[in-house]
Order: C-alpha cells, then sequence, then structure tokens
C-alpha cells in the first residue's frame, strides 16, 4: 500500500511486488472501508438503527 502511495500508481507498485494490480485495488479499497466493530461504524446512526431493529426482532423470536 505504502509502495502504491509513494509511486502515485497502483499498477507500477503490483507489477514491482509480483502481484495483480486487482489484488492491489482491492487491498486499497478495503483500507478506505471502515472495519466492522470499529467505533466509527458503532457511531453511525443507520448501524445503531440496524442493531436496535435486529433486537427487537430477536425478542420477538424469543417470545
Amino acid at each position: 500500500m505504502r509502495l502504491a502511495g509513494e509511486n502515485r500508481s497502483t499498477q507500477a507498485a503490483a507489477w514491482q511486488l509480483g502481484i495483480s494490480p486487482k489484488l492491489l485495488y482491492r487491498w486499497q479499497k478495503a483500507q478506505l472501508m471502515p472495519e466492522v466493530g470499529s467505533e466509527e461504524v458503532a457511531r453511525d446512526p443507520v448501524v445503531r438503527a440496524l442493531c436496535a431493529c435486529l433486537k427487537r426482532a430477536k425478542q420477538k423470536l424469543d417470545i
């Protein structure tokens, strides 16, 4: 990832590392997405609303 940033070319970095550029692009995309369980995701209002909805659904199933 660092090499791609230094070169400003993901394809050139992938070629230097001997890996597929598609793989390096996937790694870059994954790095930009917040991880599940992170504070950023936990503070997201949509995630909080979905968690509350899931909790209610689980409670209904238990009944």
